[in-house]
């Protein structure tokens, strides 16, 4: 009898690597066990050969692949080039230059940059990458700067006693996101829409009801509602976990979408 391959685990999102070659990128979804390949684009020629037309659709394509991600979760972003280039860089500037949005601290649709060098073109080299001090330190500060600007906004929500709506519960979370309906071909709008699901890894590490957790997950993420699991070694992580290491928060702006958030915590 054949065994069934073992399905080697992800864990849970922390950010993205775009490794830049000569004439290609190659996009990496990376989890808190390992890296999946996500997309490999060609240039078609050189970066230093390429016209500034070509280099600016190029950059474009590239934001476009990462939007979806970014709703997934991963808002933490490695640029990696070879030593000495610049290729990582010119994509930097291309972003300062033609998206500012996404770079805005103060945006919550925003994502955070670093720029290392590397290469990252294949398994083989991504897994070694991800070990050096070089990356643990980039992405746990990008990391937690991401982590800080959505903590930002958390606080907002629970300063904000007439319109901050701050759901602390598992139930009470499963009640507004399963109101439409838990199957994505027959979603019904959400009279609420949350700005933001948190929760902590020690949270979902301790929980006994690990299938449970994820299946909101997926069903919010369907929804395209944000969603991120925070370290609880951060100070981010630290104050989800000081609220019971799960939440979703979300502005309320009509009595109308109060009354419904306060049915939802009286349950």
């Amino acid at each position: 009898m054949v065994k069934k391959k073992s399905r080697q685990k992800r864990g849970y999102p922390k950010g993205l690597i775009i490794g830049f070659e000569a004439m290609r990128v190659t996009i990496w979804k990376i989890f808190s066990q390992r890296a999946v390949l996500f997309k490999v684009r060609k240039l078609g020629r050189k970066f230093e050969n390429a016209e500034k037309s070509h280099l600016y659709q190029f950059f474009e394509e590239r934001i476009n692949d990462i939007r979806p991600l970014k709703k997934e979760g991963n808002r933490s972003v490695l640029l990696v080039s070879p030593p000495k280039k610049k290729y990582a860089l010119m994509f930097l500037n291309h972003i300062n230059s033609h998206q500012k949005w996404l770079v805005l601290e103060k945006n919550p649709n925003s994502a955070s940059f670093q720029i290392l060098s590397g290469s990252v073109r294949d398994v083989e080299e991504i897994s070694y990458f991800c070990q050096t001090k070089e990356y643990l330190e980039a992405m746990g500060a990008i990391n937690e700067n991401e982590s800080n600007v959505i903590i930002g906004a958390l606080e907002k929500r629970l300063n904000d006693i007439e319109n901050g709506l701050v759901l602390l519960t598992l139930k009470e979370i499963e009640d507004l996101i399963y109101s439409g309906g838990k199957r994505k071909k027959k979603f019904k709008p959400l009279a609420l829409i949350p700005e933001y699901i948190l929760l902590t890894n020690s949270y979902l590490d301790k929980s006994t009801q690990k299938n449970r957790i994820h299946r909101l997950l997926q069903i919010a993420q369907n929804r395209q509602i944000k969603t991120k699991i925070i370290d609880s070694e951060i100070s981010a992580g630290d104050r989800i976990d000081q609220l019971g290491g799960i939440v979703c928060f979300l502005l309320t702006k009509s009595d109308y979408e109060k009354k419904i958030g306060q049915k939802i915590i009286d349950r």
